[in-house]
């Protein structure tokens, strides 16, 4: 799991906010898992949210098809495949969901554009110091705010709260502008929660063989609607603080992480070991006149080209553990 994005779901939902997941699920039709493979990393995600931060997902939609799918049955451009809006539409029609109150975070263009053409409002996950990745360069829409982490989102959509209706039935909404993020103190009081679906969710009727998967929502998170703001909002602004300080964590194990410590220790010694054996190779005096001679030169030989190995040796492994501290980061 990422830093932080087990508390910021929990402050979500909070706020009265249904958390779904939507997701193309293309290995599918390539025939590299099956669907029972999805449900079973689904379930496990649940599983850690729900151990680690008490985080619940109401559902898990996912589209096994592609056009292009090596196996028949999963060879079509269907509805539910982002960036069209079908999964998005589907929840909202089984969570009677209010899509223009509903916001769409994802790291891909793709799931920008899904919950532009399902009307939601949109966030894009972009760490700004790193290149983003081809999926995610490929915008045809602006996101409504462009963020780092999970934390932020959960921050920005505590500030942002509930969109204005439109003035007219028939009136255009224009997309709001980005503004930058505010402080714990600047939260607005936690919208009214949406009303709780009657029953769990299982499947969509109506979308053959376009799945859904869910979990037993936990109507014990999502406050009551005559419940008072003040407690809401000491429980987010805590909860808030809390990623903010994860955050901080995170930034300084990435700065200072025992890999690389290891990694500086190896270097040292990988520098020690290579003079050693570069200075036996060339300080070491060479005689042939005996044979006693000619073997104590070739004993030192063999010995100064152990300790170059021994040098290279041990830098394979500093850029193995650097490679390794990069990727935890």
């Amino acid at each position: 799991m990422l830093p932080g994005a087990g508390t910021a779901l929990t402050a979500l939902r909070a706020l009265g906010y249904r958390l779904i997941v939507v997701s193309n699920q293309s290995g599918v039709a390539r025939g590299m898992f099956d669907e029972a493979a999805v449900q079973a990393v689904n379930d496990e995600m649940s599983r850690q949210l729900q151990k680690l931060a008490g985080a619940t997902i109401d559902a898990s939609y996912y589209c096994p098809y592609h056009p292009e799918a090596v196996i028949q049955e999963y060879r079509a451009d269907h509805e539910w495949r982002k960036p069209k809006p079908g999964m998005l539409k589907a929840a909202a029609e089984k969570f009677q969901l209010d899509l223009a109150q509903c916001w769409m975070i994802g790291d891909m263009a793709r799931d920008i554009e899904a919950g532009a053409a399902a009307g939601c409002r949109t966030i894009l996950l972009r760490d700004l110091d790193r290149k983003p990745s081809a999926a995610a360069e490929k915008l045809t829409v602006t996101p409504n705010f462009v963020v780092k982490t999970l934390a932020d989102a959960a921050r920005i959509i505590a500030r942002e709260g509930r969109n204005p209706p439109p003035a007219h039935p028939m009136a255009k909404q224009e997309p709001r502008p980005v503004k930058p993020q505010t402080t714990v103190a600047e939260l607005p009081a936690a919208p009214a929660p949406p009303a709780p679906p009657t029953q769990p969710h299982t499947v969509v009727n109506g979308e053959p063989r376009a799945h859904a998967h869910s979990d037993r929502p936990a109507a014990s998170h999502v406050p009551r609607a005559g419940a008072t703001a003040d407690p809401l909002e000491r429980q987010i602004e805590e909860l808030v603080i809390q990623l903010r300080q994860q955050n901080r964590n995170a930034e300084m194990i990435g700065d200072f992480s025992v890999s690389k410590f290891a990694a500086l220790v190896l270097q040292f010694l990988t520098a020690a070991a290579l003079i050693v054996g570069l200075a036996k190779l060339f300080t070491q005096k060479v005689s042939y006149a005996t044979y006693a001679d000619i073997e104590m030169a070739v004993l030192g030989n063999l010995t100064a080209v152990t300790w170059v190995l021994v040098a290279v040796v041990l830098q394979g492994a500093v850029i193995a553990l650097l490679v390794y501290s990069r990727q935890k980061q």
